[in-house]
């Protein structure tokens, strides 16, 4: 049964580090100024993740661990949101920081859940140092600059209320990548956006992300780009659907090494990128400090008319 008030944290676990697992766990039962309940969701972790909590570290009863058959992270967030009471919903990962007040501040901006809302997230190195920042300043109906790789904000530095998440539907299965994108950009087009600049989360970057599968994380990219335009079949051949496909063109650009594309691939990219959205290919190659760092961007910006 859903309780009004109660905001449900929802954090999954598979095969966790054991010390960055108990910060993230502390980080969750350390929130201030509110009611919450922490829904930890063990996806088949061959050491159950109960194992690695102490009891003593959670005497009010908060933490409600859910064990499911490995499945993915997905599946695990769905198993969550099956068990969650709260009225609102945060996802967050099983090896980063949240602020302490950053839930309470997050549910306050809502306005009674009329609002997604949103904070910073600060990226962090293995042992949390400050590497950078993503935030925004973006506010309303900002699906499209979401779409088109404007909305520079993480998923667990966002509060989303129940009936966004309800109207949603549950995180795709299908997607073994990019369904952090997905989702937020299925719950943009639900309800308008808000935020504000403190930051939420502390996001711990590490040798064990997915760098290897870049490829695969283009792919998906562009398949969650096509499911927005079978959603939204009106703005199919538009300016945004060109501007769209001329960003997925450039991100496989950027993204050459890793694709094992040698540099002739890479400026066929940015032209292809040129004839569908010059503008926007302008903006990338003029502005992005890669392509400003290496010479083959002059000359892609010479070819195409860009400088």
């Amino acid at each position: 049964m859903t309780r009004t008030g109660l905001v449900s944290i929802v954090m999954c676990a598979w095969k966790p580090r054991g010390d960055w697992f108990r910060d993230a766990v502390s980080s969750v039962l350390d929130q201030r100024d509110l009611e919450f309940e922490l829904v930890l969701v063990d996806d088949g972790s061959p050491e159950p993740v109960e194992s690695l909590l102490d009891p003593t570290d959670d005497p009010d009863g908060r933490i409600r661990l859910v064990r499911i058959e490995h499945a993915g992270l997905a599946a695990a967030r769905n198993a969550g949101i099956a068990t969650a009471r709260g009225s609102w919903f945060r996802f967050v990962d099983a090896d980063d920081v949240l602020e302490p007040n950053s839930t309470a501040r997050l549910v306050a901006l809502s306005d009674g859940g009329r609002w997604i809302t949103y904070g910073t997230t600060a990226l962090c190195d293995a042992q949390m140092r400050p590497t950078g920042m993503k935030r925004s300043t973006l506010a309303g109906s900002i699906a499209r600059e979401c779409l088109l790789y404007r909305f520079d904000v993480r998923h667990m530095s966002m509060v989303f209320p129940r009936a966004v998440v309800e109207a949603v539907g549950p995180w795709d299965t299908t997607l073994r990548q990019c369904q952090d994108w997905d989702f937020v950009l299925r719950a943009l087009e639900q309800a308008p956006a808000r935020g504000e600049a403190a930051i939420a989360t502390y996001y711990r970057r590490h040798g064990e992300a997915v760098s290897a599968n870049v490829a695969r994380a283009v792919d998906y990219e562009t398949l969650v780009v096509d499911r927005y335009f079978a959603r939204h079949p009106e703005e199919a051949g538009t300016e945004i659907e060109r501007e769209a496909r001329a960003k997925l063109l450039l991100v496989r650009a950027k993204a050459a090494p890793a694709l094992g594309m040698g540099r002739r691939e890479r400026l066929a990219h940015v032209a292809r990128a040129a004839g569908l959205h010059p503008r926007r290919t302008a903006e990338e190659v003029g502005r992005d400090a890669y392509w400003a760092s290496r010479a083959a961007a002059g000359t892609a910006a010479r070819r195409l008319g860009l400088r």
